[in-house]
């Protein structure tokens, strides 16, 4: 084995940071709005012969998507549900592994793998700048909206969110607690045993926005 891997260990820690799932009980519900996405690829080894990719798989642990190489952007990622795993390997070593779109994760072999985590894209469900979730029922339940990274943006005890830009937002509902949900802290910080609801209301907004050639302010002038 080369003296990188265990270095290169240090992509799982990265990959459960910035997308991790499920945690203290809570999942983060939507992640990504399809298109491009930008996952975090810190802590693996880095050098001209060092190579490593993020993939994303399916329920049937075949490559669906891979990122740029030595990089944690994916391109066109489409509506669905995929684990997204980290890969890398020395381009000097004797057997070099076959990453390729639509193989079995596997079959890829001679790298290091960090452990699968799960990954939720999600198509636009709403195109306003606020959204009204359902009534909770609890005593003085505080309403949460995050990030689709599960960073806390909004906590109110009214219904509706408002000034939402485009993006994925995850609705939680905490009940019955004297814990104050704090805007910027990851909801996955808060125990689970206060929450009234753990799964959580996912909504991807998608409101229109006035391309620059459209919106160039107009003159008016009086025809004489």
């Amino acid at each position: 084995m080369k003296k990188y891997f265990p270095k290169s260990f240090l992509l799982l820690l990265s990959l459960l940071i910035i997308c991790g799932y499920t945690m203290l009980g809570q999942t983060l519900g939507c992640n990504f709005k399809p298109g491009t996405i930008q996952l975090n690829l810190n802590g693996q080894s880095v050098g001209a012969n060092i190579v490593s990719y993020v993939v994303l798989v399916d329920g049937g642990n075949i490559i669906r998507y891979k990122s740029v190489v030595n990089s944690g952007t994916i391109d066109a990622v489409g509506v669905g549900s995929y684990k997204a795993v980290a890969i890398t390997w020395d381009n000097t070593q004797s057997n070099l592994p076959s990453l390729e779109i639509g193989k079995n994760l596997g079959d890829i072999d001679h790298c290091l793998k960090s452990t699968a985590v799960d990954l939720s894209i999600c198509d636009c469900n709403t195109t306003t700048n606020s959204v009204t979730v359902p009534n909770s029922v609890g005593l003085s339940p505080q309403y949460i909206l995050t990030d689709g990274r599960g960073v806390i943006q909004q906590v109110q005890n009214g219904t509706t969110f408002s000034g939402l830009s485009n993006g994925v937002y995850n609705h939680y509902v905490l009940c019955n607690t004297n814990l104050s949900a704090v805007i910027g802290t990851k909801i996955t910080t808060l125990p689970s045993t206060d929450f009234c609801r753990i799964m959580p209301l996912s909504y991807v907004v998608c409101v229109a926005e006035c391309a620059p050639v459209i919106c160039v302010p107009m003159v008016i002038a009086k025809i004489r």
